[in-house]
């Protein structure tokens, strides 16, 4: 998974949760959520969650 920045030409970028796979060989992305409309500071904690930066956390 990843977050995607898309952007679009009269309006701010559309910021998406993405997953990439395989089907046949060729490689296919699906997205899970758009993540447009929430706040920079969750965004910014989701990035980093699908980075695995939570992963020692123990709280």
């Amino acid at each position: 998974m990843y977050i995607a920045r898309v952007p679009n030409r009269k309006s701010r970028p559309a910021i998406l949760l993405r997953e990439s796979y395989r089907e046949g060989g060729k490689v296919c992305t699906r997205t899970i959520a758009n993540l447009t409309n929430w706040a920079p500071e969750r965004i910014v904690a989701m990035e980093r969650l699908v980075k695995g930066e939570f992963d020692d956390w123990s709280g």
